[in-house]
């Protein structure tokens, strides 16, 4: 390992000793050697850290903080690190041998890009699944983030994602959030930065280990949300597009950021629906910015009338996507 390696790979850990070591193999096991791995503890309780004693690799560090959240355990990983890039891996997810290789051909093909990723699978289990190797290179481009954001919200995902050095001096680290924190930072880094995508599957997220989303869908279906006044109020991606408005108010003369913002009111409206909170769904449509999408425009109508006719119209369409649903299974059985 050099001083300066081209990577600084930064694991935030906390309580997740049953997943951590298969982290941290997945990367000792990469095929570019050329990157130091700081895993920052982050006031673990479970003896998290203790998994790796047995790992014998100078490029492995190991900081121990008092908790302070992940945001913050990432920004310490950022701070101490040496590379030119800072490639993120959360603590239950694993990569692929080919993952920074492949980063780095992104980073080679793109070099003014500031935020760059992979494709990052959803796994479940203990092992990543084997996937076929693709007959066709896959693509390295540019992307618009906003965009395809508005698409697919975690197209870019913190597991697959890298961040060149130049990004942190310049904008900091990530904020404490509970939730929101990494698709913030991706907002923030897009409104100054080129972002450059592969289209290679080269890691895996792992669902069902007692992350913060888990956590925090949990918790959704035992608790109502006041409904926001504003749009700061909906997530900590909007509201930094808000601060940035404050200051050009042409940012939102763009088409795509519109299109950003659009969708996670959409997503809101639909979890709110989904644990049956009509008030805050309702509430959420007054916000959509012209122009919307079909869907959009139907979910501000059909929201507009007093709250047990919206009741009645949301039971309704329930009701035709499980008719729908039947009539498939029953269809396909015929066949």
């Amino acid at each position: 390992m050099s001083d300066f390696p081209q990577f600084s790979v930064v694991v935030p850990l906390y309580n997740k000793r049953a997943y951590i070591r298969r982290a941290v193999d997945s990367v000792l096991a990469q095929t570019l050697t050329d990157f130091e791995l700081i895993v920052v503890d982050d006031g673990s309780t479970d003896g998290s850290s203790e998994a790796l004693a047995e790992i014998d690799d100078i490029r492995l560090r190991i900081i121990r903080q008092q908790n302070q959240g992940e945001g913050a355990a990432r920004n310490t990983g950022l701070r101490v690190g040496r590379g030119n890039w800072i490639a993120l891996l959360d603590a239950d997810d694993e990569w692929m041998g080919c993952h920074l290789r492949e980063l780095a051909e992104v980073a080679a093909t793109f070099p003014d890009a500031g935020l760059i990723s992979t494709k990052c699978m959803v796994a479940a289990g203990d092992k990543m699944p084997l996937l076929p190797t693709p007959k066709i290179r896959p693509s390295i481009h540019m992307v618009d983030y906003f965009l395809e954001a508005s698409r697919q919200i975690g197209f870019i995902n913190s597991t697959s994602s890298a961040i060149n050095r130049e990004v942190f001096e310049k904008l900091g680290g990530f904020i404490s959030a509970k939730a929101g924190a990494d698709l913030e930072y991706w907002a923030r880094a897009a409104l100054t930065f080129p972002v450059a995508v592969s289209e290679r599957v080269t890691c895996a997220y792992f669902r069902d280990t007692g992350g913060v989303m888990s956590q925090i869908s949990k918790d959704a279906t035992n608790r109502r949300q006041m409904p926001i006044s504003g749009l700061r109020e909906l997530s900590p991606s909007v509201a930094t597009l808000c601060a940035h408005a404050e200051e050009n108010q042409l940012l939102w003369n763009n088409p795509s950021i519109r299109a950003y913002v659009n969708s996670r009111l959409e997503a809101a409206i639909r979890a709110a629906l989904h644990y049956g909170d009509l008030i805050n769904a309702k509430n959420y449509t007054k916000f959509f910015i012209s122009p919307v999408t079909i869907n959009q425009w139907l979910y501000r109508i059909s929201m507009r009338g007093p709250l047990w006719i919206v009741g009645q119209g949301v039971n309704g369409i329930r009701w035709a996507k499980e008719l729908s649903k039947q009539r498939s299974i029953a269809s396909k059985a015929k066949v």
